[in-house]
């Protein structure tokens, strides 16, 4: 890194915050390890950890939620 301030910072934490707030923001595996550079979902469940679940779940429960709109709306 290249950037004057770049010593001030440690690349893995920045790795990690990069992945919360892209599962914060979108919640898709397969674009946080586009960005990222993760190889493996397992290491995205490391970094990822809490935040990971939680979006996942929000986005489970969402999908639920639709489906049973969609059943009393037929």
């Amino acid at each position: 890194m290249e950037h004057p301030d770049a010593k001030k910072y440690v690349t893995h934490g920045l790795r990690k915050n990069a992945t919360i707030e892209l599962y914060e923001a979108c919640g898709d595996d397969e674009l946080v390890k586009a960005v990222t550079g993760h190889s493996s979902i397992e290491m995205l469940k490391k970094y990822g950890g809490q935040v990971r679940q939680r979006v996942l779940a929000e986005q489970a429960q969402e999908a639920r939620n639709r489906m049973e709109r969609n059943k009393t709306e037929t």
